[in-house]
């Protein structure tokens, strides 16, 4: 190692004489004496400049004593100096404007890559964490919502701690990944749902496992769009990358914050109504005298008789108190509390960043919540001129207890739908009513299984990035990132012996347990330099390996002795047990080089050669690389002077991969011995290799421009981008006498091309900090999905349909022609287009009628203040999409159910010779006509508008805060999702939730998602 040191320091001597370099060093702090961080230093007159390190410090390398710095800070306040050895610089001014947009603003593209946001070739959108910190969710993915272009975001889940969708610039794969992979301080970290194995089948609500993660942690989000930006994390990088920097530790003397918040939630959307007994009376009837064609008495006489041989249940006399199952089994009200302490403070040595946090929310579903705990300790240490030890720990542990979803006769939500109206839940003596084991119609009582049934996921996780920074010379300096990750999630499901699914086998237990270990290593080398006056490199080359280790655990048992045993060892008959694990590796090398002549053209290129275990010899290692270029006009001479202060075009092209769905996704032969065979291990070849596997691979093209103009007031921004996925992942059919109905193949091309704009200004800026201010800023996206090539032809799944031409899992279905108002009975279009009409289901085609992801998307944010006053509102929408209620066929059975399932009560307006415009064809008791089958009668516009924030506070003055003692005082009210506008009159009439699943398959029963009424307090001290 010595050796390697005097080699790149004799280096280093050479390349100091070749371009004579001299330097200036400094401090700067802001006008509190606070370090001033990300602050510009520049030489006056020259576009040589630098930026302030997260202490406040900076080196200018090609600086002399005498020079005149400009240097500004993240406010836009500058201010100019003479240079002087060791110089320690204070701003004199105070912030006016806080509000304004931020031309200078530090864009973190990760691998240590900090840019000017004027400076950046690739697309990126930054997101500060203080937009988001106090948000009233229990991850940050979900607050993201309408703040950043080309990013959709879906909460198709209410349950607290669930997974929400995510979804950049289209979608990427068919059947492999969607979503980005997340970046904190420059390591990877584990996301999405990992609390099911894949290979179980289950119903079970998502667990996310970023909800383990503290949003009042992070400084900032950077959102990587494009080829230039993300090229540098290669394989993975297909679906986009956000990178996330966490707040650190300033020099100075110890400050603390308290950030306390309590609130309730409601129905962010009112579910539709189920049906009344009176409604369920008048169908019933109505049905059986269609079917028998008898009169309305001879209906009554036969549904009695049907009650009396236990078909159905007998009609509502109008007078017995029936069950109100949505207040038994749901909360009118949830609460929900987060508490956040924190201290930063430091000294010339060392600074350090610690926090404390606990969150909780309830759900709908009674007995469903999220519990979050954890603590996180930053140290940054300055051990000598060169060497630079950072630590970051970070500690949580969550408790989620849950409902099963879906069709899952236990799932409470499915209980007032599937349940007949005068099937009460309890009886005269106000004991529950189990029924023979079940209810009439073989449903569970969900409001007993909730007192008796629990569903609870704990995860502990432990995350630390060590990290070195050694300056080997001017200029120089090499970085070692070693950042392990340790999962445990223990899931246990109990099954109470007396009602639901453990009665059978007198009590089940199901217990899971799921451990990751994972590591990142990082040794990253940075050389930056500058030729003459103009020439600006920036240079790095990259090694880093990742370690994914995997352990899975299950065992089911039986048989329990009494209520109130819930250990595993008490249930004494062992109905099955299971276990797995994979390793998956990573390896690459990586270089980046930065160029930029003048500030006035930008060059960026970047190649990762990188091998995965998953794939042979053959396809082991990829080559993903990019290249960028952008000229800001800017500072062509012609528009010094002018209104413009930003005129940049860019371009990027490059070639991604895309990871895989699962990390145990391999191309090899694979045998297992997992079969008792007479008390031997039977053994059999368990997956049959492909050796042509091998990941998906992203093409994509960028060109767009951005422009700050009238004093740094008002930016306006455009992109299109052209994203081609390749080599994507389907099941290809083989001959079954392989034993095998398929292998997993790449086969097929899919392109998303779109529009991105992002519109922003300080519409209203006062000259005093305490006049009023208007900062409003807006974002639209269209993207176009389209699948290019598909040469193993086209693949339905239900009522979804990916086919060569058409987007990606289109809804495929027939057209619904609506009811004929001469005799009541269903109409499809023959074509599934429009045209001529049939009554006969099977005799009208299926075609396209729609995709269930959003073609256009909108954010709008408005920032106001006066005097301590401060009101801030963010709006998000989606359109040109369908979502699809794909329980309806029972829900809306036209007579098919009407006899065991109650359903919706919108089944009341029927067709009738006086009704003849009726929304639902006459009932037929039984009804064969299919017309509850899918179609587009069920199939809705999912446009919708929702406000996702709106927070009014009010901060203190320095003089009210002096007296008291305090730095901060702040109080505030806020509101997510209160309002909700859905542009379909049908779904605004059934009171349908328009934030459903992107993947397709329709709503399922899933916890409705919250709006929230919270309020907060923030002290500072």
């Amino acid at each position: 190692m010595r050796k390697e040191l005097k080699i790149l320091s004799v280096l280093g001597l050479c390349l100091s004489g070749q371009f004579a370099f001299s330097q200036i060093k400094g401090s700067v702090q802001e006008v509190d004496g606070e370090p001033s961080i990300g602050a510009k230093v520049e030489i006056k007159g020259t576009n040589t400049f630098t930026r302030t390190d997260d202490e406040g410090n900076f080196e200018l390398s090609t600086g002399k004593v005498g020079d005149v710095l400009v240097i500004t800070n993240l406010e836009e306040e500058s201010e100019e100096v003479v240079a002087k050895e060791e110089l320690a610089f204070k701003f004199s001014k105070k912030v006016k404007n806080k509000k304004e947009k931020e031309l200078d603003e530090v864009v973190v593209l990760g691998f240590g890559r900090i840019r000017d946001a004027k400076d950046v070739v690739g697309s990126a959108s930054v997101v500060k964490g203080s937009d988001i910190s106090n948000a009233p969710v229990a991850s940050f993915d979900k607050a993201l919502a309408g703040r950043v272009s080309g990013l959709a975001v879906s909460s198709s889940t209410g349950q607290p701690g669930g997974l929400a969708q995510i979804r950049l610039r289209g979608i990427t794969s068919v059947n492999g990944n969607n979503n980005p992979i997340y970046i904190i301080d420059g390591v990877r970290i584990s996301s999405g749902n990992l609390s099911t194995d894949r290979n179980e089948s289950t119903s079970d609500p998502s667990t996310n496992v970023l909800a383990t993660i503290n949003p009042n942690d992070i400084e900032s989000y950077t959102v990587l769009k494009d080829a230039a930006a993300t090229s540098l994390y290669g394989a993975d990088a297909g679906a986009g990358v956000i990178v996330i920097t966490t707040k650190k530790g300033k020099k100075g003397k110890p400050k603390f914050t308290v950030d306390l918040e309590r609130g309730f939630g409601r129905r962010a959307v009112k579910d539709p109504q189920p049906i009344t007994p009176g409604t369920w009376n008048k169908v019933f009837i109505e049905s059986v005298k269609n079917k028998r064609n008898v009169t309305e008495q001879e209906a009554i006489d036969y549904i009695n008789g049907l009650a009396s041989n236990g078909t159905t249940l007998a009609l509502w006399d109008g007078k017995t108190p029936v069950t109100d199952w949505t207040k038994l089994v749901e909360r009118d009200y949830t609460s929900q509390n987060s508490l956040n302490i924190g201290v930063t403070g430091g000294s010339d040595k060392i600074r350090y960043a610690s926090s404390l946090n606990y969150f909780s929310q309830e759900g709908i579903v009674r007995t469903t919540d999220f519990d979050r705990v954890g603590g996180r300790l930053a140290t940054d240490y300055t051990a000598t001129d060169r060497l630079t030890i950072r630590t970051d720990i970070n500690a949580s542990y969550t408790k989620q207890n849950s409902v099963l979803n879906g069709g899952y006769f236990s799932n409470p939500l499915l209980t007032k739908y599937f349940i007949l109206p005068t099937d009460n839940a309890k009886n005269p003596d106000g004991s529950y009513n189990l029924g023979n084991g079940r209810m009439f119609n073989g449903m569970f009582n969900s409001a007993y299984l909730l007192e008796n049934n629990y569903n609870t996921t704990k995860t502990a996780r432990v995350f630390a990035n060590i990290q070195g920074e050694y300056k080997i010379f001017n200029n120089l300096k090499y970085i070692i990132n070693f950042a392990p990750e340790y999962i445990n999630i223990e899931r246990d499901r109990y099954d109470n012996p007396i009602h639901g699914d453990g009665a059978n086998v007198n009590g089940r237990m199901i217990n899971q347990r799921m451990r990751y270990f994972n590591w990142n290593v990082q040794n990253i080398l940075n050389y930056f330099f500058k030729v003459g006056e103009n020439h600006h490199f920036d240079a790095r080359i990259i090694q880093e390996a990742y370690k994914k280790d995997y352990k899975y655990l299950y065992t089911s048992n039986t048989t329990v002795g009494r209520l109130g045993l819930y250990s595993t060892d008490n249930f004494v008959k062992n109905e099955g047990t299971s276990g797995n694990g994979y390793v998956a590796t990573r390896n690459a090398y990586a270089a980046n080089l930065s160029y930029d002549y003048g500030k006035k053209y930008f060059v960026d290129g970047t190649i990762r050669r990188e091998a995965l275990n998953n794939f042979n010899s053959d396809n082991k290692w990829g080559t993903f690389w990019s290249v960028g270029a952008a000229y800001d006009i800017s500072n062509e001479n012609f528009l010094a002077g002018t209104f413009v202060d930003l005129l940049k075009i860019k371009a990027s092209y490059g070639e991604l991969g895309n990871q895989l769905l699962y990390d145990d996704i391999n191309s090899f032969s694979l045998y297992a011995y997992d079969i008792n065979y007479n008390d031997s291990a039977g053994g059999y070849i368990y997956q049959l290799g492909y050796n042509d596997f091998t990941w998906e691979k992203i093409r994509q093209f960028d060109v767009g421009f951005e422009t700050v103009f009238f004093n740094n007031r008002m930016n306006f921004a455009a992109s299109y981008f052209h994203k081609k996925t390749k080599d994507l992942v389907f099941p290809k059919a083989i001959s079954l006498t392989t034993g095998f109905a398929s292998v997993t193949a790449n086969a097929g091309d899919m392109v998303n091309q779109g529009v991105e704009l992002d519109l922003g200004g300080t519409i209203i800026k006062s000259d005093t900090p305490d006049g009023f201010n208007w900062y409003l800023s807006g974002n639209f996206t269209y993207v176009k999905n389209e699948v290019t090539d598909l040469p193993l032809g086209e693949s339905v799944k239900t009522v979804n349909i990916t086919q060569k031409g058409k987007a990606v899992s289109s809804w495929y279905m027939r057209k619904w022609a609506g009811v004929n108002p001469a005799t009541g009975e269903a109409q499809w279009y023959i074509n599934g287009k429009d045209g001529e009409v049939t009554t006969e289901y099977n005799k009208a085609q299926r075609a396209i009628q729609g995709v269930p992801y959003p073609k256009y998307m909108a954010g709008l944010s408005t920032d106001l203040s006066y005097k301590g006053i401060s009101l801030s509102a963010t709006f998000s929408g989606s359109f040109g999409h369908k979502i699809y209620d794909g329980w309806r066929n029972y829900t809306t059975s036209d007579g098919q159910y009407i006899h065991v399932y109650g359903g919706y009560e919108e089944q009341g307006d029927f067709w009738t010779p006086d009704n003849p415009n009726a929304s639902n064809p006459k009932p037929v008791f039984t009804n064969s006509s299919q017309s509850n089958n899918d179609s587009t009668r069920f199939l809705y516009d999912g446009d919708f508008v929702r406000l996702r924030d709106l927070t009014l506070g009010y901060t203190f003055s320095k003089s009210v805060l002096d007296d008291i003692g305090l730095t901060n005082l702040k109080i505030y009210l806020r509101a997510t999702n209160i309002w909700t506008y859905c542009f379909d009159s049908q779904t605004r009439h059934l009171k349908i939730e328009p934030e459903q699943n992107m993947n397709g398959g329709g709503s399922n029963f899933d916890q409705p998602i919250l709006k929230t009424f919270t309020v907060g307090v923030n002290v500072g001290f």
